[in-house]
């Protein structure tokens, strides 16, 4: 096939006179000596060669003699470009040891002397077969031009089988009945366009709609054209009138503009349904055409257009893309039955059989109607049991080659050249693979498949060429993650097909076969050694070596002798590997491009990795033993991915010297400044494409030169975390780190600030108006000599974190001037974090904070004024006594939690939370009205003191799930329980003087929902309730109880049918288990600390409780060092307060308590209702730059 092998030569070429044009301008070298003839020659061989490739590409011609002798071209071109990569990484490499006036190795002439003869081979071969291949294009374009067969089907109107899309044609349907887009004075007609990747079903969806009852009432003419490959605008018109006239008409002779004015008189005054079918243009110029001769329609005419491209609907629709996905299993089952199977044969005795192979088959068609259908029509009637098992066996486009194969390879023809042979690359990995766009970019680039034009970087016409195969419905979004995309198995089949001879996956067990034009292999299975060195046999000319399934691999002693052997690899991948160390010989592979050594044991990289030239990206994320990068790390000039995980970035206290010669470095974390030359800020100077995040640490040693680091030019940089050593400065230092942080400014594009440990008292950066006007986050932490500073010229903040900043007394939302002062209004903050600013006595007012969250402020007395508060956690403010009601708003709250604020008096009187917590706060004593708990789904009180009057005051709700007391002295019970029908979790703890549960003998009458009771901590505790406890209890918590003698009534546990969870721990004074024993349907049972209890419970001891709870799968009756019972209620009341990450508590329930834990921890901790869980604090820690 012409096509297959012309749009991999066509690149090929392209980058081959690129190296060639690259190498005859660099001037009087020795080394070219002799040479630039033999280039020259190349040169003139290529071009023609090239300009028939490009110009035939859409042409397929069916002569076996051009293949081959294209196929040959494809090689030698490919062997070409090896070698004068190869050459010129040499030169290079020879000007720079003159340079440094270094000698060079004793091999370098006899090395120039072999590339030159390589060269001169090379030329000729290909000066020999260009000249064959050219003779045979120049006769097939002699012929008539035979366009490649395509699928033009020429659709009709009439639908036939339909399963599954009854939900997509309502959808359709409502959107045609829709007013909205019949809006304004020139919109007489909308267009609707369904996209799907080629035989979802678009064109059947298009006629269940364009011969509905609806739409046949509705519209006046209804028109049905089937557009295809070109948009033909007079044809289109013909296929209109043809349409309303019912016959057809004879065209000769007549214009355009004859066709546009009869069209016009037909569509005028009426209301139009209008399907194009199979539109492909790109070109809006060719839609306007049409589009101004249908505005003469009645106002709420349609246009339906289908297209396997999504780039139509953004020229040609005015609403949305309906965007048709796949049918489900049981769908394509029900399609596939309709078609395979004729009624009589469901009652045959190989039914069964061939039903379960069916469903095989349609499952390997995964969701595809067009795949499904074929697959049942080829077996439609059959009954043979084997030719069923046989299909099932075999890939769907194998098998199917006729109908599955033309339709897909449409939607590949049509791909531009260069994106042809990234888009067979994808044929390595192996079917369900998760593609990251960004991972494949990268090796698309190392095999020089991007051709960049103008402005644009690799890496950005890279994510064009993806977005381009995305839109084409190659890619399809993964339910994994963002940025993930999946390949449906028949598009990757057809990637498989178009890739020929050049990819190759070899999958343990299977045979598979390597020749010397196998150019790019992908190893599937765990152990690789054979394989490996069967490559190194018979593809010397790899260039391309992928383990993508990240198992770990054998590679046994094959390493070295790759690397002698296989010196024309670009692309090595090594991932997960148990390898721990690299062999010297890594620096044979001169033409190198990408490694991967993510998840590796290797601790060391030789030094010899430093002299891969080409090395574009480097990948170690995961090697958890490595601890520093190789000294000559500068030498890689080219590299443009330097990729490490945060361990590493958080260990780095000093990078390589001379960093600053990586200028095409996209990614670098962290740089640490040093003093010693090669290691100063100066380093980033030229390093202009970094993007991301880069944390600026040991910014004290940058006193003298920091504007020298450019940052204003690093326009992709999107965070940016400055760091000092936390040194103590001098006053008159102290205008020398200003100037510092001036210096740094960043361009106006940075969305997210972090400032630690800065010496100064005033932030300049801050102050200059438009400097950081896109800035979004800002965080300052340890600043702790800033007094005041304003936010008022960063127009875009929307989230403020303070830390530490041990002298700062207030913030204002705008500057000195009265023109600063206008801009307050601009100032949107929603998220604002405050923690550990011991000075601060004021805050401005914040009309649209919905975050706000207070800590250890110990001189704050009143809360800014709000009127959008969703969130509000105030902990550890010992002045706090005003929430501001007077000029606030908390209709809109969700969550209030106050911890440790003694001198706050009252709740907000006017607002309806989901979740509240009061801790700590001796002068609160009511709670709002009982209106406020509408909607309240989670309520902690602790009362210390008081007599626990909040806790009297809890009023009946019906959506309360969870409630949690701690605390509760000077009293002997609680009041009344109210009634909580939602409740499901119970936690009371720490409740000292507590002695029953209730006055009422059976206080759980209103709990009719519970499924979890947790009683800690209750030393006076006697007996639990004589009524018993309520029968929907799961699990059921007793701990620390020292005063405990019994659980209740003989039956209260027999009752409780429910109970799966059981923990008794720490109540010494129970003597005995009820004498009906426990619950038949208990899983899980923890006695611990409970020695007489322990002593009747023991098997070894012939307990006489023992017979009771012998039946229970998990049983745990152990001594005092087991693990104790869970403490749910720690997240939601300490997680905030905790200072750090630090140990992980035992207090964690065992597998079999997953299935009620995973549901009533939730309860326990309340409501999450925000949009965004990460807090900035984690978001640090992350970084690895927080310091608690």
């Amino acid at each position: 096939m012409y096509d297959s092998v012309s749009i991999i030569i066509s690149p090929i070429a392209s980058s081959l006179m690129t190296v060639i044009w690259l190498l005859m301008g660099l001037g009087d070298i020795p080394a070219l000596e002799g040479i630039k003839d033999e280039l020259e020659k190349l040169w003139r061989a290529l071009v023609p060669i090239k300009a028939e490739l490009m110009d035939e590409e859409d042409l397929q011609v069916a002569d076996p003699v051009l293949e081959y002798w294209l196929g040959e071209l494809q090689d030698a071109a490919s062997d070409a470009q090896d070698v004068l990569e190869a050459f010129s990484t040499r030169v290079y490499w020879s000007a720079r040891r003159k340079q440094q006036q270094q000698v060079c190795p004793g091999n370098a002439s006899l090395q120039f002397n072999v590339s030159f003869l390589k060269i001169k081979d090379i030329v000729a071969r290909i000066d020999l077969i260009s000249q064959t291949t050219q003779r045979l294009i120049s006769e097939c374009v002699g012929r008539p031009k035979i366009p490649y067969p395509r699928p033009l089907h020429y659709t009709s109107s009439f639908a036939g089988d339909v399963v599954g899309r009854e939900d997509d044609k309502s959808k359709i349907l409502d959107m045609l009945l829709s007013h909205d887009s019949d809006q304004g004075e020139e919109c007489h007609f909308s267009v609707i366009p369904i996209i799907g990747m080629a035989g979802v079903g678009k064109t059947t969806l298009a006629q269940l709609i364009f011969n509905h009852p609806i739409a046949v009432r509705r519209f006046d003419l209804r028109i049905w054209v089937c557009v295809t490959v070109n948009f033909n605008f007079p044809r289109i018109l013909e296929n209109i009138i043809t349409s309303l006239s019912h016959l057809n008409c004879d065209f000769g002779g007549l214009s355009t503009s004859m066709l546009e004015s009869r069209v016009v008189q037909l569509l005028s005054g009426q209301r139009f349904l209008i399907v194009l079918d199979d539109v492909w243009t790109h070109n809006y110029f060719e839609w306007e055409q049409l589009e101004k001769v249908l505005r003469h329609g009645e106002r709420g005419s349609r246009v339906v257009v289908t297209s396997r491209t999504s780039k139509v609907s953004d020229i040609m629709g005015n609403q949305g893309p309906y965007r048709l996905g796949l049918l489900s299993d049981d769908d394509c089952w029900q399609l596939f039955r309709t078609i395979a199977f004729k009624p009589s044969q469901e009652s045959n005795r190989t039914w069964g059989k061939l039903e379960k192979i069916g469903r095989k088959i349609v499952a390997k068609c995964r969701g595809l109607p067009l795949a499904v259908k074929a697959m049942a029509g080829l077996l439609r009637g059959n009954t043979d049991v084997n030719k069923w098992q046989n299909i099932s066996a075999n890939d769907i486009c194998e098998v199917e080659k006729h109908n599955i194969f033309p339709a897909l390879k449409l939607s590949y023809d049509h791909l531009p050249s260069h994106i042809k042979q990234c888009f067979a690359y994808c044929s390595l990995f192996p079917k369900g693979y998760v593609f990251r766009k960004k991972d494949l970019v990268e090796l698309w680039m190392a095999e020089d498949f991007i051709q960049s034009t103008g402005q644009e970087s690799q890496e950005e016409t890279g994510s064009q060429y993806f977005d381009e195969l995305l839109m084409r419905f190659f890619f399809q979004p993964s339910d994994v993650g963002s940025d993930q995309y999946t390949m449906h198995d028949l598009i990757h089949e057809l990637a498989q097909l178009v890739s020929g001879p050049r990819c190759r996956q070899v999958k343990d067990g299977e045979q598979c076969y390597l020749s010397q034009k196998t150019r790019h292999v992908s190893l599937l299975g765990k152990d690789v050694e054979q394989p490996v060195l069967q490559i190194v046999d018979k593809c010397r000319q790899l260039r391309t070596l992928l383990f993508p399934c990240g198992y770990l691999k054998n590679t046994g002693n094959t390493l070295d002798k790759m690397f002698q052997t296989l010196t024309c690899i670009r692309t090595l991948d090594l991932s997960s590997s148990p390898i721990s160390e690299l062999p010297q010989s890594i620096d044979k592979l001169e033409l190198l491009r990408y490694l991967d050594l993510s998840k590796t044991e290797i601790s060391v990289l030789p030094d010899t990795l430093c002299n891969l030239y080409n090395l574009q990206t480097l990948r170690l994320s995961g090697c958890l033993s490595l601890v520093e990068l190789p000294k000559d790390l500068a030498n890689l000039i080219n590299l443009r991915h330097l990729e490490l995980d945060e361990r590493f970035w958080y260990k780095c206290t000093k990078l390589p010297p001379r960093m600053g010669c990586l200028t095409g470095l996209h990614n670098l974390h962290v740089f640490p400044i040093g003093c010693e030359t090669g290691y100063g800020i100066e380093e980033l100077k030229g390093m202009r494409y970094l993007t991301g995040t880069l944390h600026v640490s040991k910014l004290e040693n940058a006193k003298k030169n920091a504007a020298e680091a450019k940052l204003r030019e690093k326009e992709s940089l999107e965070k940016l975390v400055l760091e000092w050593s936390g040194d103590v400065a001098a006053p008159q230092d102290e205008e020398a780190h200003e100037r510092v942080l001036e210096d740094l400014q960043p361009h106006s594009n940075l969305k997210e600030l972090l400032v630690f440990r800065f010496l100064g008292t005033r932030f300049p950066l801050l102050m200059k108006e438009k400097a950081l006007q896109n800035l979004v986050s800002l965080s300052l932490n340890h600043c702790t000599k800033c007094k005041f500073f304003s936010i008022g010229h960063l127009p875009h903040l929307r989230r403020l974190f303070l830390k530490e900043m041990q002298e700062l007394q207030g913030l204002s939302v705008f500057g000195e001037s009265q023109e600063e002062l206008s801009q307050a209004n601009e100032v949107s903050i929603d998220t604002l974090k405050i923690v550990d600013c011991p000075k601060l006595t004021e805050l401005p007012y914040f009309s649209e904070l919905r975050d706000l969250k207070i800590k250890r402020c110990k001189s704050l007395k009143v809360l800014p004024g709000t009127q959008s508060l969703e969130f509000l956690i105030l902990i550890d403010n010992l002045v706090l006594e005003d929430l501001n009601e007077a000029n606030s708003s908390f209709s809109k709250l969700l969550e209030l939690k106050i911890v440790s604020c003694p001198k706050l008096q009252a709740l907000p009187q006017v607002f309806a939370p989901q979740k509240v917590e009061i801790i700590g706060c001796e002068l609160v004593t009511a709670l709002p009205n009982p209106g406020c708990f509408r909607r309240l789904q989670h309520l902690a009180v602790d009362q210390s003191c008081h007599g626990g009057k909040l806790i009297g005051e809890i009023p009946d709700s019906s959506s309360l799930c969870s409630l949690v007391i701690s605390n509760f002295s000077n009293a002997t019970s609680f009041p009344k329980w109210p009634y909580l029908p939602s409740l499901r979790a119970l936690h009371i703890r720490h409740c000292k003087d507590l002695l029953s549960l209730c006055e009422e003998a059976a206080p759980f009458q209103g709990l009719t929902f519970l499924k979890l009771l947790s009683i800690q901590s209750c030393p006076s505790l006697v007996t639990l309730p004589h009524g018993g406890l309520p029968k929907t209890l799961e699990c059921l918590t007793i701990s620390s109880c020292t005063s405990l003698e019994a659980l209740g009534p003989e039956d209260v546990l027999t009752s409780l049918t429910s109970l799966t969870d059981l923990y008794i721990e720490y109540c010494p004074k129970i003597k005995r288990l009820p004498k009906e024993g426990v619950s038949p349907f208990l899983q899980h049972l923890v006695i611990q600390g409970c020695p007489l209890l322990m002593e009747r419970c023991s098997k070894e001891g012939g307990g006489p409780d023992w017979p009771k709870i012998m039946h229970i799968p998990d049983l745990e009756v152990a001594p005092t060092n087991v693990r104790s019972s869970p403490d749910f209620t720690k997240s939601s009341m300490q997680a905030s307060d905790s200072p750090g990450p630090g140990p992980k508590s035992p207090n964690k329930p065992r597998p079999s308590s997953a299935h009620w834990y995973s549901h009533l921890s939730c309860c326990s901790r309340g409501v999450d209702v925000r949009e965004s869980t990460q807090s900035p604090r984690r978001l640090m820690l992350r970084e690895g730059r927080c310091r608690s």
